[in-house]
């Protein structure tokens, strides 16, 4: 068998053995929403009568704290795919790189081993799994970063959205009626997140509509603006000379707001383009001199290199992420 055809050999199995897997899964995961959702049915009957009902199991999995984050940060990015898809290619990616790794060690042993190394039958387990782990959390990552440039936009359009919104504030005026009449002139960036503040207004209080709206976007001008809206709301004081006062404090701070976002997008940049290196240095080096596979695959020490530079990496990943939260 050639060498090509082993690595394919190798990948198409991960491949075939995810599918089966996330098949599986996302059966599953459909009949607990189809029990799930009679099972609810069932519930609102019986709270009528004072009766909760129990939690379904379907209900427990989509109400875990971690996948309704995940589901909130897509909807922040506006992506249009569900939670089980996400989690389905994570999974599928996971299994690839797994066996695909696995395979790509066999070939490089096949070629570039010499002596009893070459003879020797052995599987990187541990560095398979952290490849998986790592290319498993790509799909992730791309929805943390998209909704991490969405939030950078509408950090842009801060002092448009406070302008705006001061062109239609007034004191005779209802919280909820300068939200719906400054909705029409907001910004392309925050249309969306705003449309959102109008809808949460009819079925939350005043206060938790416009928190869930500043924690959404992440931005402390945010917080500073729903606080300010709150104090006119409830005391029925005319904030408009501190939402001026507001606007001024955004622009003095612009310049090192737009230093810090810029930034982060070289950050998150760089670190992308950080983990393709890494692999191909791994690549060429051996391809270069084939007495390092040895040194990658065979010493203990260069092993546990490798792993802990996966491990670095995926940290790189997840500071990109916290560095892009509100500064303030």
């Amino acid at each position: 068998m050639s060498v090509s055809a082993q690595l394919i050999q190798g990948s198409l199995k991960g491949l075939l053995f995810g599918c089966w897997i996330v098949g599986s899964l996302l059966l599953v995961v459909w009949l607990l929403r189809m029990t799930g959702a009679g099972a609810a049915r069932r519930r609102r009957f019986r709270s009528l009568g004072g009766d909760p009902g129990r939690r379904t199991l379907g209900g427990s999995f989509t109400g875990l704290r971690p996948i309704r984050h995940l589901a909130e940060e897509m909807e922040v990015a506006e992506l249009k795919i569900g939670v089980e898809a996400i989690g389905a290619v994570m999974l599928l990616l996971a299994f690839v790189g797994f066996f695909g790794s696995d395979a790509a060690v066999q070939l490089m042993q096949q070629r570039f081993a010499v002596g009893a190394d070459r003879l020797q039958g052995f599987h990187v387990w541990t560095l398979s799994g952290a490849i998986a782990f790592l290319l498993g959390s790509f799909p992730y990552f791309y929805v943390r970063f998209r909704v991490q440039r969405k939030r950078h936009r509408i950090a842009n359009r801060m002092i448009m959205l406070v302008q705006n919104l001061i062109g239609h504030y007034r004191p005779r005026l209802t919280l909820a009626e300068v939200i719906v009449k400054a909705s029409k002139t907001m910004p392309d960036e925050v249309q969306s997140e705003w449309r959102r503040l109008e809808l949460a207004l009819h079925m939350k209080s005043v206060d938790e509509a416009l928190y869930e709206f500043a924690r959404r976007i992440q931005s402390g001008w945010a917080d500073d603006l729903a606080d300010l809206l709150l104090i006119g709301s409830h005391y029925g004081t005319d904030v408009t000379e501190s939402l001026h006062h507001l606007v001024g404090k955004m622009q003095a701070a612009k310049r090192h707001e737009e230093n810090r976002l810029a930034m982060i997008t070289v950050y998150r940049l760089g670190t992308t383009f950080m983990i393709g290196f890494a692999f191909f240095v791994v690549g060429f080096n051996i391809y270069a001199d084939g007495a390092n596979y040895r040194h990658y695959f065979v010493d203990p020490v260069g092993k546990s290199l490798l792993i802990v530079s996966s491990a670095v990496m995926f940290i790189s990943m997840v500071m990109v992420i916290k560095s892009g939260r509100k500064a303030f």
